[in-house]
């Protein structure tokens, strides 16, 4: 039997349900044979290789508000050990508000490809593909949710594989870049249940894991 994917789950931080999104991902990803344990310590990204991690999903919300899991960000010890397993070859899946990167500094926004600026109060808004000739992509069609908007700055050296209309302008919602010999993928949406349950982002967010872990080219 093929040993399964094991997937390191980050959490923490404010303003976020992470224990129910982290039920609701785990419940999705073990149909594609992956194994997901839930981390709140972000010193869990220092031995990323010799615990043998596949890859790393951050669902987190850094700030400086007290509460469980609520972390400032990360050390520059964690971001350049994590960093480093990317430019290794380690797949990184970065989503909705893991670009509040709080006090990480310049050298996690670069991982990631952009940084968190600001959202307007929820509405519904309909997420257009720009193009299905990535595996991302692959049968993804445009679709609506209810959600957080996010205002980001992003580096223009991302593939951009999503948009949404905000104020007749044109924002990305999720990007993907080569980090070394490793991948980065980022997913915008993902702050209510709605969304965690719509079937498209769920076929985006496993899809997006698998480019990140080179199941797909």
């Amino acid at each position: 039997m093929k040993k399964p994917r094991r997937v390191l789950l980050l959490l923490g931080g404010e303003w976020h349900d992470f224990e129910g999104f982290a039920h609701t991902l785990e419940s999705v990803l073990a149909q594609r044979g992956y194994q997901i344990e839930v981390a709140w310590e972000p010193a869990r990204l220092l031995r990323l290789k010799e615990d043998g991690w596949d890859g790393v999903i951050a669902y987190t919300c850094f700030t400086t508000n007290e509460g469980k899991g609520a972390v400032s960000g990360l050390t520059q010890e964690q971001v350049a050990a994590l960093t480093r397993w990317v430019r290794t070859g380690g797949g990184f899946l970065a989503l909705h508000a893991a670009t509040v990167v709080g006090s990480s500094g310049e050298a996690y926004r670069a991982l990631l490809g952009g940084e968190f600026q600001s959202h307007p109060p929820p509405f519904s808004f309909t997420v257009y593909p720009l193009s299905h000739a990535h595996p991302i992509l692959t049968g993804i069609t445009a679709f609506t949710i209810y959600d957080e908007f996010y205002l980001q700055q992003y580096d223009r050296a991302v593939t951009v594989h999503l948009i949404a209309l905000y104020q007749n302008m044109a924002y990305p919602v999720a990007w993907s870049k080569v980090e070394g010999r490793g991948r980065v993928a980022y997913l915008a949406p993902g702050h209510f249940p709605t969304v965690w349950e719509n079937p498209m982002y769920q076929r985006l967010v496993q899809q997006a894991l698998e480019w990140v872990l080179k199941v797909l080219p």
